[in-house]
C-alpha cells in the first residue's frame, strides 16, 4: 500500500494497490471488486522469477469522489443536534456514554446483517468503560487480564472505531463512507473523538513509557491530530 516501502523491501511478489491505508482490498461491501484484487495478487505466483512489483490497474470504486460526501450515507443518530452537550468538558463523559448506548442497536443490526464484526478483544460496553477510565480516571488501573495498559488501550481504540463504523453503516440503504469521510466524521463530530483526544494528552503526560509512546503515535491518525 506504500509503494516506496515495497520498493525498498523488494519482496518476491508484490501487488501495489492505490487504495486508502487500511483497505488493501478496496472499499467494503464490494465482493466482485475485492475478488479481482485477490486474483491479481495470486496471479503473481505464475511469474518465473522475482522480485516483481505490479500495479493494480483499477482505482477503488468511488475514490474519485472521496473529497465529497457519499450520497446516501448518514449516521443513524443525529449527534449534531446536541453540540453544546458535546463541546462542554463537564458534559463530555455523559455524551460519550449516551453516544455508545444509542449506536449499540445499530451495531447489533450490523452484526446480525453481516454475521461478522471487526470488534475483537472487547465488547462495545467494556471498550467504552476502558476508554472512559483512561480519559477520566486512573490510567494505571486500566490493564485487562494479562494485557499492559498500553496494549489494552490500543486494542480498545481499534475496537471502538470499528464499533462506530459498523453502527454507522447498518441503516438499510446507506452507502459506506470512504475512509477519509469516516475519519472526518469520527474525529470531528463525535464525543468519542473528543474523548480520545483527552486520552492522548493524558497518555503523553504519563510516567509509563509505553503509554507515552502509544499516546504520541498510535491513538489518533496523523491527518486528524
Amino acid at each position: 500500500m506504500i509503494r516506496k516501502h515495497t520498493e525498498a523491501i523488494r519482496p518476491p511478489r508484490a501487488l501495489w494497490v492505490p487504495f486508502a491505508l487500511g483497505r488493501p482490498l478496496g472499499a467494503p461491501e464490494n465482493p466482485p471488486f475485492q475478488r479481482r484484487v485477490l486474483v491479481a495478487a495470486l496471479e503473481l505466483l505464475d511469474a518465473a522469477e522475482g522480485p516483481i512489483l505490479v500495479d493494480f490497474p483499477e482505482e477503488e470504486p468511488g475514490a474519485a469522489d472521496s473529497s465529497q460526501a457519499v450520497e446516501g450515507w448518514a449516521c443513524p443518530i443525529n449527534f449534531a443536534a446536541r453540540p453544546r452537550e458535546q463541546s462542554g468538558a463537564e458534559n463530555l463523559p455523559e455524551a460519550f456514554r449516551r453516544e455508545v448506548a444509542e449506536l449499540r442497536p445499530w451495531y447489533d443490526l450490523s452484526v446480525q446483517k453481516h454475521d461478522r464484526t471487526a470488534v475483537g478483544e472487547f465488547a462495545p460496553d467494556s471498550t467504552m468503560e476502558l476508554i472512559y477510565s483512561f480519559a477520566f480516571q486512573d490510567l494505571t488501573e486500566s490493564a485487562i487480564a494479562d494485557l499492559s495498559p498500553a496494549v489494552a488501550l490500543r486494542l480498545a481504540v481499534q475496537d471502538l472505531t470499528a464499533f462506530y463504523f459498523e453502527a454507522l453503516t447498518a441503516r438499510p440503504g446507506t452507502n459506506c463512507p470512504t475512509s477519509d469521510e469516516f475519519k472526518r466524521w469520527f474525529w470531528k463530530k463525535t464525543a468519542a473523538g473528543h474523548v480520545l483526544r483527552i486520552v492522548k494528552e493524558r497518555c503523553i503526560k504519563s510516567k509509563d513509557t509505553a503509554l507515552r509512546r502509544t499516546g504520541a503515535m498510535f491513538l489518533i491518525p496523523m491527518d486528524q491530530a
